[in-house]
C-alpha cells in the first residue's frame, strides 16, 4: 500500500539573524580533513535509525508542524542511542509546542503557518518538551552547518551527535517518490513547492541513495545529489540527553565553547 505524504511547514531562515556556525568550533589543525571530528569514511555506514522502534507522524499529516515533528523524532533517536528509554510524545505535547513557537491556534487553519527551524531550536533550549512518561527533554546547544551539502561533515555529526536537523526545499515529485517508497531525487528543472524539516538518521557507505531521513512517520532514502541541492540548512544539535550519556568531551570539537556561546545568540 502506498505511503501518504504529509504536509510541510518549514519557513525560510533569516540570513541576517545571528547564529553559531559549526565549522567555527572545529579544530583548525584538522582543516585538511574537512571537519576535525572523528573520521567516518564515506564507505562506512553510520546508523542512528535501526534501534528506534517507531517514527510517529506527530500530526504532520494534518498540520504544517514538520519542524516540531522532526524534533520529536530526534529526541526518540537520541534517547534510544543514549541507552535510555526511547522518548515518545503525545500529539498534545507536539501541538502545544507548535502553538508556542508558531502561533498555531487549534481549529483555526489560518494560523497553521509553520515555523523557522532556529526558532524551534531556541524554544527547545528554553522550554523543551515533556515526553509521554513525564520526562522533560531539552536542547543544550546548536550550530548551523556552513555548508549543508558537506557529506563528510554530515556523516561525522550524525555519528557523534546521533542526528542532523535538516531543512529542505520540496519538489512535487518527492511526494510520489515517498508514496512509492522510491529515493528522493532532485530535478533541476522543477520549482520548489514548499519548505520541509526532516532529520538525517542513517548514511550508508554504498549505493545510489545512501542518505536516509525521517519524515512523515517513516524512513526515506535520498541521493547525495538531493542533499546537495534540496538542503537549505542543516544543524548540529546537542541535547541534555546526549550530554548526560556522553559528557562534553568531543575529539576535534570545542563543544564547551559552543555551549558557552549559546548565551550570546
Amino acid at each position: 500500500m502506498p505511503r501518504q505524504a504529509g504536509k510541510y511547514g518549514r519557513l525560510r531562515p533569516d540570513p541576517a539573524r545571528p547564529r553559531l556556525t559549526l565549522e567555527k568550533y572545529l579544530d583548525p589543525r584538522a582543516a585538511l580533513a574537512r571537519a576535525g571530528l572523528p573520521p567516518v569514511p564515506l564507505t562506512t555506514d553510520v546508523d542512528r535509525a535501526s534501534a528506534v522502534q517507531s517514527w510517529p507522524m506527530y500530526l504532520n499529516d494534518q498540520l504544517g508542524d514538520c519542524t516540531i515533528a522532526a524534533i520529536g523524532h530526534m529526541y526518540g533517536a537520541w534517547t534510544q542511542y543514549a541507552g535510555t528509554a526511547e522518548a515518545l510524545f503525545t500529539d498534545g505535547a507536539i501541538q502545544g509546542t507548535y502553538s508556542r513557537v508558531g502561533g498555531y491556534v487549534p481549529g483555526d487553519p489560518s494560523t497553521d503557518n509553520g515555523c523557522v527551524m532556529q526558532d524551534v531550536l531556541a524554544d527547545q533550549q528554553s522550554n523543551g518538551i515533556t515526553d509521554a512518561r513525564g520526562k522533560l527533554h531539552q536542547v543544550a546547544g546548536y550550530a548551523a552547518f556552513g555548508n549543508p551539502a558537506d557529506e563528510t561533515l554530515l556523516g561525522q555529526v550524525l555519528d557523534v551527535f546521533g542526528t542532523v536537523y535538516v531543512g529542505i526545499n520540496v519538489q512535487q515529485q518527492m511526494e510520489s517518490e515517498f508514496a512509492d517508497q522510491q529515493p528522493w531525487t532532485w530535478d533541476p528543472s522543477a520549482q520548489p513547492v514548499g519548505g520541509h524539516a526532516i532529520c538525517l538518521q542513517r548514511r550508508l557507505g554504498s549505493g545510489n541513495a545512501p542518505l536516509e531521513y525521517v519524515t512523515w512517520g517513516a524512513l526515506q532514502p535520498a541521493t547525495v545529489n538531493f542533499q546537495a541541492n534540496a538542503a537549505e540548512e542543516a544543524w548540529a544539535v546537542v541535547t541534555q540527553d546526549w550530554l548526560q550519556a556522553n559528557g562534553t568531551t568531543v575529539e576535534g570539537l570545542d563543544l564547551q565553547q559552543l555551549l558557552a556561546d549559546m548565551a550570546d545568540v
